[in-house]
Formats: C-alpha cells, sequence, structure tokens
C-alpha cells in the first residue's frame, strides 16, 4: 500500500509479521538448558524489544541458552548484533550461547557476517543441547 506525500510515495508493508519469542527452561540429560524460541521476522522494528528478552534471559546466568531459529523467516543486521551481543555476554559469564534449526534466509545470513565462525549452529535442538 502506498500513500503519496508530496511527490514522494511510501511503502508500507501491511503484511509484516511480527517476532515472537517464548522461553522454557528443558531439561537434557540432566543438564538444563534455556530454550528461547524466535518466530516470525527480526529486524530493525523489533530489535530493541529482542535486546530486552535476550537481556533478562542472559541476566538469569544461565548456563546454556539455545536459539530454536526454525520458525525464523528473517533477521537483519540488526538483530544479528543483538545476539551476538548476547553471545558476548553469555561468553563472558562462562555460560554458552548456540543456535538451532536456521532456516536458509538466516542460515545465509550467519554464513555471510561469519556469525557462524562466532556462535556455534547446530541443525537441531538435540545437536545443540550436546554440545
Amino acid at each position: 500500500m502506498a500513500q503519496g506525500i508530496g511527490k514522494a510515495l511510501v511503502w508500507y508493508n501491511t503484511g509484516v509479521d511480527l517476532l515472537t519469542t517464548s522461553v522454557a527452561t528443558v531439561e537434557s540429560d540432566g543438564e538444563p538448558y534455556t530454550l528461547l524460541e524466535l518466530v516470525g521476522e527480526a529486524d530493525v522494528t523489533n530489535s530493541d524489544s529482542l535486546r530486552q528478552v535476550l537481556d533478562a534471559e542472559v541476566a538469569k546466568q544461565p548456563r546454556t541458552l539455545i536459539f530454536d531459529l526454525s520458525g525464523l523467516r528473517f533477521m537483519d543486521s540488526s538483530a544479528l548484533h543483538v545476539i551476538l551481543r548476547a553471545s558476548r555476554a553469555m561468553d563472558r559469564q562462562g555460560g554458552i550461547l548456540a543456535l538451532a534449526c536456521a532456516r536458509e534466509p538466516v542460515a545465509k545470513m550467519l554464513r555471510l557476517t561469519a556469525a557462524d565462525q562466532l556462535i556455534p549452529v547446530y541443525a537441531s535442538v538435540s545437536e545443540a543441547s550436546a554440545g
């Protein structure tokens, strides 16, 4: 949908999907880990909200924080920055942040930015929880 403002056209995507998050503590072979599921699109419009969620989870000082990205269809550089920041914070407190189940658009972003060299990326949550 476009709206005219003077001579310029501004485009609004009315089909934008919001980012939703869910957090659970999971027990795997006696080792608990925090599972954070991201669903939708993570971009500049919701990176502040994502930062708040991640800061809150990192502050709980989990030993392992795993992001299930299977429901994430898109991620821009601002969202990636938030995730890298959380990874550094986890590292500083002796914890591990891992990514799992990245769909191709997100996996491509991780490869192109070499973020997959900074944060472990696994094909499944079970592989990530096994380390």
